[in-house]
C-alpha cells in the first residue's frame, strides 16, 4: 500500500514537470526565437546554435518563463537536434529567463533552413531562406561605373530577402558602404538613402580619381518566410565589392 502510494506520489510528480512548466502552449508570451552562429561542421555540414527566449513578464510580472518538457524534440531541416538547456521556470532578478537552447547541423547547399520545436502534443516552426546565398552587388545608376564627385550613386544588393541588422533603439543599420581608390579607402556607415535592398549615396568629392571599387559590408538577417514565435532573426555577416572608374571633377 505504502510502496503504491509511493509510485503514485512520483508519476505525480513526473506529470506536474511534463506539464505544469510553462511549455510552449502559452502564446502570451514575449519569444524571441535567435540563430547566432553557423559555422562549418565537416562534410559540408553546417552547425547552428539556436536559442529561444521566452517570457510573460509584461503579463505575469511574477516572471513565469517558457520551459521544454524532459519529451520535447528539437529539429533542423528535419534532422533531430541536440538540446542543450530546457530553460527556467522563473526569471533571475528580472534579468530575463533561461533561454532554451539546441545545436543542429543542416547541409551547407539548403535553399531554406527549418527548426521545429515539438513539446506536449504542439509544435513551432521557424523558416528562414537564401541563408547561405553570398551577398552580390550591382549598380543601377550610373550604368558606365564611372563616378563624378557629387554624382548620385545607386546600387542594389542582393539576395533581396536579406534585411540589414539595425542598432537596438534606433533606424541605423550594420553596413558600411566603402570607397577604394588607388591605395586610399573612405568608409561610410550613413549618409545614404535606404529603399529595401537599394542604397543611394553621394560620390564624395574627397575620393581622387582613379581605377578602384565600392563595398558593401554589414551584418544581415535572412529573410523569414515562417516565425511561429513573436520575433525570429539569423544575422550573418556578409560582404561584397564592384569595380569602378573614380572620374575627376
Amino acid at each position: 500500500m505504502v510502496n503504491g502510494m509511493i509510485r503514485q506520489l512520483m508519476l505525480g510528480g513526473v506529470l506536474a514537470m511534463a506539464v505544469g512548466c510553462g511549455g510552449l502552449e502559452d502564446e502570451s508570451r514575449d519569444s524571441w526565437f535567435v540563430v547566432n552562429s553557423a559555422e562549418s561542421a565537416g562534410d559540408g555540414l553546417v552547425l547552428f546554435d539556436v536559442s529561444l527566449y521566452a517570457t510573460s513578464y509584461e503579463t505575469n510580472p511574477s516572471g513565469d518563463c517558457a520551459v521544454l518538457s524532459m519529451t520535447a524534440q528539437a529539429t533542423v531541416n528535419g534532422k533531430s537536434a541536440d538540446i542543450r538547456s530546457r530553460g527556467s521556470k522563473f526569471q533571475k532578478f528580472k534579468q530575463g529567463c533561461e533561454p532554451i537552447r539546441f545545436t543542429g547541423v543542416a547541409p551547407a547547399d539548403s535553399e531554406k533552413i527549418s527548426f521545429r520545436l515539438f513539446d506536449l502534443g504542439l509544435e513551432r516552426v521557424v523558416e528562414f531562406q537564401n541563408v547561405f546565398e553570398p551577398m552580390s552587388m550591382r549598380i543601377v545608376s550610373p550604368e558606365d561605373g564611372v563616378l563624378h564627385p557629387g554624382q548620385t550613386l545607386v546600387v542594389e544588393r542582393s539576395p533581396a530577402t536579406d534585411t540589414a541588422t539595425a542598432f537596438s533603439g534606433g533606424p541605423a543599420t550594420f553596413e558600411q558602404l566603402s570607397f577604394f581608390s588607388g591605395e586610399q579607402q573612405f568608409h561610410f556607415n550613413h549618409g545614404f538613402v535606404q529603399d529595401g535592398n537599394r542604397l543611394s549615396f553621394t560620390v564624395p568629392t574627397e575620393v581622387p580619381a582613379g581605377e578602384g571599387f565600392i563595398a558593401l559590408e554589414g551584418d544581415y538577417n535572412s529573410g523569414v518566410t515562417r516565425c511561429d514565435f513573436t520575433r525570429c532573426s539569423f544575422s550573418r555577416r556578409k560582404s561584397s565589392r564592384v569595380p569602378v572608374v573614380f572620374a575627376a571633377p
